[in-house]
Order: C-alpha cells, then sequence, then structure tokens
C-alpha cells in the first residue's frame, strides 16, 4: 500500500518530465493526465470492447493472439499502482511543408480527411509525433530514476481514446506504473503465447 501512494505521488513529477520534455519549434501541444483508480478500471473495461473491434475479419489464430496479447496488457494496467496518459494534437502541422506525412506540402495534410472509424485517425504530423515519443519517453526515464516500472503502452491510448479521457488529443500512448517485488510487466505468459502464434502465422505466410 505504501508503495501504491508513493507511485502515485511521483507521478506528480513524472508529469514535469512530460511538460518540459523538447517540442518541435518550441510548439506545446502536448497533454497528460493521471488517472484517477476508477478512470484506470474503465481503461481495462474499454480493453474489450475495443479488441473485439480489431477481430473482424481474421483469422482464428489471429484473433486468439489479439486476445491474449490485449488480455495481459489489461491484467498488467488492472495490477498498476498508476496511469498515466500523454496525448498530442497530431492533426496539427509544424509548417515545414517537409513532406514527412506523406503530403505534398502542410495545407494538403491539414485538409485531409480523417475518418472516424479507424483505430487511430492519421494522418498526423510527423514532427508532433517525434514530440509524442520524446515526451512519453522522458516520463520512463523520470519513472525509472524513482525506480519505478512502467511499460509504454499504445493500446491504453486507443481505450482512452474512446473514453474520451484525453479529448481534442490524437495519438495517446498509456504509461502504467508499478512499484512491487517484481516487475509486473514483463515474463507474461500470454504474451510469449501470443508472440509465438504471430511468428507461426507470418511462417505460413
Amino acid at each position: 500500500m505504501q508503495e501504491a501512494l508513493a507511485v502515485k505521488e511521483a507521478a506528480k513529477i513524472i508529469g514535469i518530465s512530460i511538460r518540459t520534455a523538447p517540442k518541435s519549434g518550441g510548439f506545446d501541444d502536448i497533454a497528460y493526465k493521471i488517472l484517477t483508480d476508477k478512470q484506470k478500471k474503465s481503461i481495462v473495461h474499454k480493453f474489450k470492447e475495443v479488441v473485439g473491434g480489431l477481430q473482424k475479419e481474421k483469422s482464428s489464430d489471429f484473433k486468439k493472439a489479439l486476445q491474449l496479447d490485449w488480455n495481459s496488457d489489461a491484467d498488467a494496467i488492472d495490477k498498476s499502482d498508476c496511469l498515466l496518459l500523454v496525448g498530442v494534437e497530431g492533426a496539427k502541422a509544424l509548417g515545414l511543408n517537409c513532406g514527412g506525412c506523406g503530403f505534398g506540402n502542410c495545407a494538403q495534410f491539414s485538409n485531409a480527411k480523417r475518418p472516424r472509424n479507424l483505430s487511430i485517425p492519421g494522418p498526423f504530423c510527423i514532427f508532433k509525433i517525434l514530440d509524442l515519443g520524446i515526451a512519453i519517453s522522458s516520463a520512463a526515464k523520470t519513472a525509472a530514476n524513482f525506480n519505478i516500472d512502467s511499460r509504454i503502452m499504445y493500446k491504453a491510448g486507443l481505450a482512452a481514446d474512446k473514453l474520451e479521457l484525453l479529448k481534442g488529443y490524437n495519438p495517446i500512448l498509456g504509461l502504467p506504473l508499478s512499484a512491487s517485488g517484481k516487475n509486473i510487466y514483463f515474463d507474461r505468459k500470454e504474451k510469449l503465447m501470443a508472440k509465438e502464434i504471430w511468428v507461426g502465422i507470418n511462417k505460413a505466410r
């Protein structure tokens, strides 16, 4: 119990690492949120709905692997002491016309349609994606400095988007935090089983 309380306090300092992380052009389009226990639980419940949508028109083996993989992450989040969300306004163009997004210029990128039926409704500015990666990596680094175990999870971000826990920001990543006698994010049997199935599927192609 005392470790869990300490992790929740440390999350506030970890949030500072997100806020002060370097950002392209000095534009701060990053947001983060430290979830309550109730909100964390809602993420776990939302996993089942999201993975159900991803399983459509997939082979039985692929569906099984997805289920194992997502269940493992849901269980890990459920056991975590705290969950942070980090998001970015990925649809905002930096204005360099660099073409990194796949479009000829920033105007074409900004005018692109972003269908909401996609799990992650891109396209996104490549610099905003870099900013997101730097911010959450800074958070993971600070967690490690406090000897707090963590794992960057895109699945938590997908669930958070569905629940509108960081409305207006996309993509979103999750950073669960844990302090226990053993790192709960390693040596997960379900993750290993899922990987074996996917390896078998790829070899059969």
